[in-house]
């Protein structure tokens, strides 16, 4: 609707992933009552931190807010929204999804923790953060319990917890449960580049992720919107395609994907002790450390084997592309992990400067934080689970999430492979190839290492929005 871009009604989660706030909270509610909690969102609004500069120092706190397509027929407001995806309204547990997403086997909604279709709804999610743990509980209790809405199950005032979920990290850690460095290949994007930020790749246009903005193809796609009628107090923006008309509900929100994986750590570090002395290493004693790196396109420190193929460099890089220095993978394998999340230059059939076109139209921003839970196996016995509450947004889930998931990360030919899936992220099962010369080697029925444990898809409002949502009364 305008290519000026408004932090200040865009949700900062979009803009920044807190990186200085190693305690966060993910908290699943079920709105029991529409008209408490209505009145509940309107007391927590203020409170929702959008994507401006901060004035002088950066927040010890900060809060979010997403909603799913449920949460919006719950609050009365999905029966009047035309031009919704169908991706969303879907969700992530239907049988449509399973076979986009590859959540099959141990990943299969039915063996999920939460969201399941039989499970008591996800209808909002609240994304909090705190410098400190003393931090992440104030905000906590500003949001969830000052007005008594959210302290118990019983859903008598309005809404009810489904499910928590924490995380917390040390600080300046930003490795993944299986050792690589996280959180690199980030794009830019125009409107939303902190003033100190010198991006590696050229940004990324709003569009691509925020509605209501220009995306790469220099068309403003159609978002959620509403008839005028009913928003007679004008929270939402005018739709310029039918000004008078309509109201531009969906204007600077984006779609937020939110999945818990975990990571079988022990599985992995078994594999790579077991088949690391088939990989070709100039030394020896970095054979587990190589096939690891293969495996993810990277070395555990974030450094590309393209700019680093025989020892891991000291430093993150992701300026880099493919083909100019590895066309043929025998540096980076064509199947591995950042190959497949982000193929640049590198897709087959077509020039390296179309393969970038393309690629740009499938970016995501990712905004997970690592986690670790006690739990017990089938006997009791007790065990350490870990793994990622894997954050996705995007402004259009198939084109961005679910095609990459589908085309790129679970796709058995890839780049011209054969029944090659993603080592690290993919269905299992399936081979992993490494490109060497004269003859390239291959790992048969690699196993699973990431299975899903629950998750759903959400809407993340612009803040005008949010404040419809509040006041809005059918």
């Amino acid at each position: 609707m305008t290519n000026l871009v408004n932090r200040k009604d865009i949700q900062g989660i979009i803009a920044s992933g807190y990186d200085h706030l190693s305690y966060v909270r993910f908290v699943f509610l079920k709105i029991v009552d529409a008209d408490k909690a209505r009145n509940w969102l309107s007391d927590i609004t203020p409170q929702i931190t959008n994507a401006q500069y901060p004035e002088t120092h950066k927040p010890t706190a900060c809060f979010n807010f997403a909603v799913s397509w449920k949460g919006l027929e719950k609050l009365g407001i999905a029966r009047l929204l035309q031009d919704c995806p169908n991706e969303f309204s879907r969700g992530m547990n239907t049988i449509e999804a399973n076979r986009i997403l590859g959540d099959t086997g141990e990943s299969h909604p039915d063996k999920w923790e939460y969201g399941r279709e039989k499970d008591e709804p996800l209808h909002l999610l609240l994304l909090l953060y705190g410098k400190t743990l003393q931090d992440l509980d104030s905000r906590y209790q500003d949001v969830c319990g000052k007005y008594k809405r959210v302290s118990d199950a019983t859903g008598s005032n309005g809404l009810q917890i489904v499910k928590e979920q924490n995380s917390v990290r040390d600080q300046d850690d930003y490795r993944e449960p299986f050792g690589f460095r996280d959180g690199i290949s980030q794009p830019p994007v125009k409107g939303l580049i902190g003033r100190r930020q010198q991006p590696a790749e050229c940004p990324l246009n709003t569009g691509e992720f925020v509605v209501g903005y220009e995306n790469e193809i220099n068309f403003v796609a159609r978002g959620p919107s509403i008839d005028n009628c009913a928003d007679p107090n004008g929270y939402l923006y005018d739709h310029p395609s039918y000004p008078g008309y309509r109201r531009a509900f969906g204007m600077n929100g984006t779609y937020l994907v939110f999945r818990k994986l975990r990571q079988d750590v022990d599985g992995f570090r078994k594999f790579i002790e077991k088949k690391s002395k088939d990989i070709r290493c100039a030394d020896p004693s970095r054979r587990r450390e190589l096939l690891a790196a293969k495996m993810m396109g990277r070395w555990q420190s974030g450094s590309p084997l393209v700019l680093a193929p025989d020892s891991p460099g000291s430093e993150p890089s992701n300026d880099f592309l493919f083909m100019s220095t590895d066309p043929d993978g025998l540096a980076c394998p064509l199947g591995s992990h950042i190959r497949r999340a982000n193929p640049r230059d590198s897709l087959v059939d077509m020039p390296p400067a179309r393969s970038i076109l393309i690629s740009r139209r499938h970016r995501i921003i990712r905004r997970g934080r690592k986690y670790k839970e006690e739990t017990k196996d089938s006997a009791g016995n007790p065990k350490c689970e870990q793994g990622i509450f894997f954050i996705a947004l995007n402004a259009d889930l198939r084109r961005q999430f679910e095609f990459i998931q589908q085309l790129w990360i679970n796709n058995p030919t890839f780049n011209g492979l054969d029944n090659d899936a993603d080592p690290i992220a993919g269905e299992g099962s399936a081979n992993l190839t490494i490109q060497e010369k004269p003859i390239s080697h291959h790992f048969h029925s690699i196993e699973r290492f990431v299975v899903t444990r629950g998750g759903g898809y959400f809407f993340l409002p612009g803040i005008r929005a949010v404040q419809f949502l509040a006041n809005y009364r059918p």
